[in-house]
């Protein structure tokens, strides 16, 4: 703790954002579930990113960069190094019919955003948690939709501390997958969007929200989607076809309303969760012979 306290005084000298030790991680999750991190810096802009980059090279400290933790799942025993919290990104702005998005701005205040201005384009993520960031790093969607769709351009903070403006035709997007360089820190993207009429986009909004909230357990602390969906089919029905849905262990239980969603149930750890997942990867994989594969990162020490 003595070496922490050291190294988070230091770091504290060089940022201006908010420097933070033995944090748990549970207060930054969807989840809210998580062991301690050594480091969580919250920086005020790229410059402040950048001096909180260089420090952790400089230490020799591994960098997580976190977004919100809405599709993060940190392991009990916490993580080693610094973790990137990007909600003092706020920046947003508009041009033409193009809006740039700090990495920490919530999808929610985008959409609203851009239905105030009258660009549509975005309303498939209604109800997606989480920053524009995380939103981008793990090419976040729902229904056929996804973040790549309508992105033009993102910029980044390199692992060596430069900058980085790269175009989307140049990011390997796929399911649930950006390709961004790793180690890199997302900054702020732009998105390529088209003239709509205010009132009907927030009634697309809306429905959408309607939709997510009639057919997901909304009511309870989660990190959306456990599971990516294999080719042809979806994992919600393969672990419901599987009979363990509404399966709980310790405090945290698969959803009785969505096969593919795990909630805590308040005192939840990491460990229930994992034994959840490997008992659904199993149930499934002797029911269907198919092999379920993580949608959401799972991270930290046991």
């Amino acid at each position: 703790m003595i070496a922490l306290e050291g190294l988070a005084e230091e770091l504290r000298v060089k940022v201006r954002g908010k420097v933070l030790s033995h944090e748990p991680m549970a207060r930054h999750t969807s989840f809210k579930i998580g062991g301690p991190a050594d480091l969580v810096v919250i920086p005020e802009d790229a410059e402040d990113l950048k001096a909180a980059l260089a420090f952790a090279r400089s230490k020799g400290l591994p960098v997580f960069a976190l977004g919100s933790g809405s599709n993060t799942l940190v392991r009990d025993g916490g993580i080693r190094g610094m973790v990137i919290l990007p909600s003092g990104l706020q920046d947003m702005e508009r041009q033409g019919t193009e809006v740039t998005a700090g990495a920490g701005v919530r999808v929610s205040r985008l959409l609203a955003f851009c239905s105030k201005q009258g660009l549509a384009g975005l309303e498939i993520l209604s109800g997606v948690p989480g920053t524009v960031g995380g939103a981008v790093w793990g090419n976040a969607g729902a229904w056929d939709g996804s973040v790549a769709d309508h992105l033009a351009r993102v910029q980044l903070v390199t692992v060596e501390g430069d900058d980085l403006i790269l175009a989307r035709d140049v990011v390997p997007f796929a399911y649930r997958f950006s390709g961004l360089p790793r180690g890199s820190v997302i900054v702020r993207a732009t998105f390529a969007l088209a003239p709509g009429d205010p009132t009907l986009i927030r009634q697309r909004i809306s429905r959408w929200l309607v939709r997510r909230n009639a057919t997901q357990p909304v009511e309870f602390r989660s990190a959306g989607s456990i599971f990516k969906n294999p080719a042809g089919d979806y994992a919600g029905r393969l672990v419901e076809a599987a009979g363990v849905k509404g399966t709980r262990i310790g405090g945290a239980m698969i959803s009785e309303k969505h096969g593919n969603f795990f909630v805590n149930l308040g005192d939840a750890r990491a460990a229930d969760v994992l034994a959840l997942i490997a008992l659904a990867q199993q149930r499934v994989r002797a029911t269907a012979g198919i092999e379920l594969e993580p949608e959401i990162r799972v991270v930290g020490e046991g």
